[in-house]
């Protein structure tokens, strides 16, 4: 039965790693099993922490999926900021910087494949999830916003912002496709038709 009380913040090597210990067990189980078929009582007997250890650490299961949900989306913002960083690299190759942007959306995705697939389900589901994702996404649309911007002298496309947001509606699928979807033909074939799309609907 999960509970409701205070939770302790560990300070101690010891404390620390029992946290990881029960993160670990419950992404492990969260991929495998589904959030919904998960108890808690399963994840402290994969962590081999007693229940009280857990209920120390975190209330319910929700903080827990929380907790490994926030790790996800440092993983996410950490290869965002890398496209960032590049923005100014890459201004005479925007072909280049598309590509690169969404093979890091792919790469950020194909780490966390099953886990991404419970973040989806759960956005109905769950108001924390699903706020953590729309900000995540909005955050992936300015970046594309602030890139096209660089090139509103080159890009053909009137509405810039529009454009944006058509383009990474257009990303989105491809990745979707290459990292979720049953393929027919190589994953690269689908990777530079989506960048040869996107080019030439801003570009051509």
């Amino acid at each position: 039965m999960e509970q409701d009380k205070a939770v302790r913040n560990p300070k101690q090597t010891r404390g620390i790693k029992t946290k990881e210990k029960i993160l670990e067990a419950a992404l492990q189980l969260f991929c495998k099993k589904g959030y919904y078929k998960t108890t808690t009582n399963e994840i402290a007997r994969v962590a081999n922490v007693s229940i009280g250890s857990l209920y120390s650490y975190y209330k319910d299961k929700d903080t827990i999926f929380l907790e490994i949900l926030d790790g996800y989306n440092e993983t996410f913002i950490k290869a965002y900021d890398e496209l960032k960083r590049n923005m100014d690299i890459e201004k005479m190759d925007p072909k280049a910087w598309l590509q690169r942007f969404i093979i890091n959306m792919i790469e950020v995705h194909e780490t966390s494949k099953e886990l991404n697939k419970e973040i989806n389900i759960l956005c109905y589901t769950m108001t924390e999830v699903a706020t953590v994702m729309e900000k995540q996404h909005e955050e992936v649309r300015q970046l594309t916003l602030d890139y096209f911007y660089l090139y509103k002298d080159d890009i053909k496309v009137k509405d810039i912002e529009a454009a944006a947001i058509v383009s990474f509606n257009l990303i989105s699928s491809v990745v979707d496709q290459i990292v979720f979807g049953k393929n027919d033909i190589d994953k690269e074939r689908i990777l530079q038709a989506g960048v040869d799309a996107v080019y030439k609907f801003l570009m051509e």
